[in-house]
């Protein structure tokens, strides 16, 4: 996501090498030439996944609610409420929700909750309430019926980073400091947010450390690096325009080492990289969270539906095709042109639309069907009319 981002802009900057091999055998990101400025960088996203997984909240809401739909309850109507515990050291504090290991989960919900939901059904006391609270663990569980269908629950703020290097923002900079060991010239990391509260700062927790003393302190602990550049998505909201989707607009913080000599054209390089990255399209976790689905951004391509006189294709494939961008021919493959043994076949849409104009039939309708809400595309359907007398072939 960030890192092809990242190349498509600095290869406008100048002259872009990826991962040529270093003296050292290690293979960095980036080496980027401009004029007598020589930059090797790595390029990281960083998300909150590491901390999600270690208050495994929206896991145990998860399966809460296939517990109580197993046995019978209906879809929603679930509150859960998570109780938290502060560790504090001389470095710092850090919030922990009080919940069990997440391998643990599945065991702790059939063998701690499922009972009492179930004595709770048999006796038809609802709302039923459940709260357990010892040294680990401090949950309290509301369900009823008739606030279906949704789900809601609350818990602290765990990821809000209040360490200088002990967050996620930090180790994703030092793993990366390791990788460019022995490299030569001007030294940096690009990080792309991906779901991280360490690359934003909230003023209403005077605890929170900001991404800006994050990187003070790498600095200070890994003095070879002479550049960071944090890299995220701002999301303005319309206070008039409820219904309307947030404008996104690209937020770029670079970050220099005192002392290094190369301050300004650093500035300038950010400043035009910035204007050549793409337009976002969604917030960080969102886009984060799509770019690990599987088949992602392929679309419909290459798929096809027929049923009587219409034919349906993906209406991204189809828009492409108009655009002159491909051909019905090239099977949806996502190398344009498709490899020979695909453009040496005729594509089964291309045949029935080929098959109708040589009877003499032109769409009639051209009807756009959208596809599921977790969908990145929708499907064109064209219906073909009877036959035109000013192109049908003679009888």
């Amino acid at each position: 996501m960030w890192e092809t981002a990242v190349f498509h802009a600095l290869a406008k900057c100048g002259a872009l090498e990826s991962e040529a091999s270093l003296p050292t055998g290690r293979k960095p990101d980036v080496q980027l030439t401009i004029g007598e400025l020589q930059i090797t960088a790595d390029i990281t996203a960083v998300s909150d996944d590491g901390l999600d997984d270690q208050n495994p909240f929206q896991e145990l809401l998860w399966q809460i609610e296939a517990a109580k739909t197993k046995l019978g309850l209906p879809i929603g109507g679930l509150d859960l409420q998570v109780l938290h515990k502060v560790e504090r050291s001389r470095r710092g504090s850090r919030t922990v929700l009080r919940l069990p290991n997440r391998n643990a989960l599945p065991e702790f919900v059939r063998t701690k909750i499922s009972p009492l939901i179930r004595d709770g059904i048999s006796a038809k006391t609802f709302p039923l309430h459940i709260a357990i609270e010892n040294e680990d663990v401090g949950i309290d569980i509301t369900i009823d019926p008739s606030l279906t269908p949704t789900n809601t629950g609350s818990y602290a703020a765990y990821s809000t980073p209040q360490i200088r290097d002990q967050n996620p923002l930090y180790n994703a900079l030092k793993a990366k400091a390791g990788q460019l060991r022995g490299a030569q010239g001007t030294k940096g990391i690009f990080v792309g947010d991906a779901g991280c509260d360490s690359l934003s700062f909230s003023v209403f927790n005077r605890d929170a450390v900001s991404p800006a003393d994050i990187v003070k302190e790498f600095f200070r602990q890994y003095s070879s690096i002479d550049f960071v550049v944090l890299m995220t998505v701002a999301e303005k909201l319309s206070p008039l325009m409820y219904h309307q989707a947030p404008d996104l607009t690209n937020e770029i913080s670079l970050f220099v080492r005192d002392g290094c000599t190369v301050e300004q054209e650093l500035h300038t390089l950010v400043k035009g990289m910035a204007e050549h990255l793409p337009q976002p399209g969604m917030s960080p976790v969102n886009g984060s969270h799509r770019a690990r689905e599987a088949g992602y951004s392929l679309g419909f391509h290459g798929g096809f539906e027929m049923s009587g006189d219409t034919v349906r294709m993906s209406l991204r494939e189809f828009t492409e095709v108009l655009a002159g961008l491909r051909t019905l021919g090239d099977e949806g493959s996502k190398v344009v042109p498709a490899p020979p043994e695909l453009g040496s076949r005729r594509n089964p849409v291309q045949s029935v639309i080929s098959a109708n104009l040589d009877r003499g039939r032109l769409p009639t309708a051209l009807n756009v069907v959208k596809g599921g809400e977790d969908e990145d595309d929708d499907w064109v359907e064209i219906a073909f009319g009877d036959l035109d007398p000013a192109i049908s072939p003679l009888r």
